[in-house]
């Protein structure tokens, strides 16, 4: 089906097979996430870069997600001045079981608190990790929800990630008639 958004058109597609059901929308080409200059990172940030899928994202390498003060830390550097004056959500990454599975928590401008999941901060940090040559998609990334969202891009030019496709659990949680 297509999704028409405020930030564009999506084709997407579902999956039924399995357990659960998936879903999976296919996204626009992402620039390549760059560093920010004057950042002020802090112990136990490894790296961090800066990308926009629809929105910006900070993604923020660390050793252990579990260990950071989301709130605190994500609301420090969702205004951190580097960012401009709109700031960006915090996506907090860590390497999980496998060299494909990263665990990731989110801190979202707009709702200033950590959020359970993060789509588009996925999408941002499998580019990340892939320029920072650590992971090569396709992605899993297990959120704060306990559940997993898939992530797979192609690096098209060293300025460009295109054929983005975001993946995560289908659940009906409305219905509803639209005149």
């Amino acid at each position: 089906m297509v999704l028409e958004t405020d930030a564009g058109t999506y084709a997407s597609r579902c999956d039924g097979q399995g357990p659960e059901e998936r879903a999976e929308l296919h996204l626009a080409p992402v620039k390549v996430p760059a560093p920010v200059d004057g950042l002020a990172t802090a112990p136990g940030e490894r790296q961090a870069v800066l990308g926009t899928v629809g929105v910006p994202h900070l993604v923020v390498l660390v050793d252990d997600v579990d260990l950071i003060d989301v709130i605190a830390r994500g609301k420090a550097l969702r205004c951190d001045q580097a960012l401009g004056p709109a700031g960006a959500n915090v996506n907090f990454i860590s390497a999980g079981p496998r060299t494909s599975e990263w665990r990731m928590r989110t801190y979202e401008r707009g709702i200033e608190d950590e959020t359970l999941a993060c789509g588009t901060g996925a999408v941002a940090a499998a580019c990340a990790l892939a320029e920072w040559n650590l992971a090569m998609p396709p992605l899993t990334f297990w959120t704060r929800s306990g559940r997993r969202l898939e992530v797979r891009v192609r690096k098209a030019s060293a300025e460009l990630y295109d054929d983005v496709w975001l993946g995560g659990e289908a659940r009906l949680v409305v219905r509803g008639v639209i005149n």
